[in-house]
């Protein structure tokens, strides 16, 4: 029997990272600006999809 295993990422100590964590996913957070140019928020980026939130929490199952 062959398995096939998506792995992301092979790192060089020998670990395989098969599903991101959301550590990896989210970045941020950003400066939001009103369209004034003033900064008035802050946000969080999902780099799989670009959804954005204002709460880092919220993109936890967004894709």
């Amino acid at each position: 029997m062959i398995y096939l295993i998506a792995v992301e990422n092979a790192i060089d100590d020998g670990t395989l990272d098969a599903f991101p964590s959301d550590e990896e996913r989210i970045s941020g957070p950003y400066t939001g600006y009103d369209k004034y140019g003033n900064a008035d928020h802050t946000y969080w980026k999902c780099e799989d999809c670009g959804t954005e939130a204002t709460r880092k929490g919220a993109l936890t199952d967004c894709c």
